[in-house]
């Protein structure tokens, strides 16, 4: 079952739920990057130019840096609440022709899963009364994702459609309740031996530079959907499949000379 720790894991937690605090905390952090982003890219831009070169950073060659936040669930036949997570990756855009063009990306920090999950019994009585009615639950499913789109460029705009190769990392479950007392305790546990290790699926984007293009490039805002097809789970459910449903809003900063 993969419990670590049980009895350690037990723990007083403030007034706040888990899944409330990451979600406020996540969106905090994003909008502070928007407000910053113009600087930063320009930064970066600098940076990468004097270390590497032209030769990195041309008009049919440049990487870009992308950071913004997963909005996802899993979907099947158990009703489960969105969570929210962090994505971070680096992009490259290989020109193709001057509207069409490949975009492989590497996102090593993935955040998926789903909120409100049931709590499964651990064959530990005083931690199965404790939290067999928890007050807050989320599963964290920590990806490496790889995806490949080819996106078509229309003024300022850009439509792409490609797919995707996802790398489980760690599966977590966290899970709240509330004492008699009114002190809330916390349990968490690995869960990486119920899930399997790999994902694919396609992917959907449109995206728009915010920023006034300079060699055709700027700072860019996407939004995307990710849609699994493998049931992630090792034992399937008699219900039926589990799949990862991910929309995913972020910033890109190029690196163009």
């Amino acid at each position: 079952m993969g419990i670590v720790s049980p009895y350690s894991r037990l723990e007083k937690a403030g007034a706040l739920g888990y899944p409330s605090v990451l979600m406020k905390r996540t969106a905090a952090a994003l909008a502070l990057l928007i407000g910053m982003a113009p600087l930063a890219a320009m930064a970066q831009s600098s940076i990468v130019s004097q270390i590497a070169g032209d030769k990195v950073a041309t008009e049919d060659l440049y990487f870009s840096l992308k950071f913004g936040l997963n909005v996802a669930h899993l979907r099947g036949p158990a009703a489960a609440a969105r969570t929210g997570g962090f994505n971070v990756g680096i992009t490259a855009t290989i020109k193709l022709t001057p509207r069409l063009s490949l975009v492989p990306e590497i996102s090593p920090f993935s955040r998926k899963g789903a909120e409100k999950i049931p709590f499964t019994p651990t064959g530990d009585p005083e931690i199965d009364l404790r939290f067999a009615d928890p007050t807050s639950s989320a599963l964290a499913l920590s990806y490496l994702d790889l995806p490949v789109l080819v996106k078509y460029r229309l003024g300022r705009f850009h439509v792409g459609a490609g797919a995707f190769v996802s790398f489980l990392q760690t599966a977590t479950e966290s899970f709240r309740a509330e004492l008699a007392t009114g002190e809330e305790i916390s349990f968490k546990r690995t869960v990486d031996d119920r899930y399997k290790k790999s994902d694919y699926g396609l992917v959907f984007e449109a995206s728009w530079t915010i920023t006034k293009p300079r060699r055709g490039v700027g700072l860019v805002f996407h939004l995307r959907f990710q849609a699994g097809f493998v049931d992630v789970l090792k034992d399937p459910a008699a219900a039926g499949a589990v799949r990862n449903s991910v929309i995913q809003a972020y910033l890109s900063f190029p690196f163009v000379h």
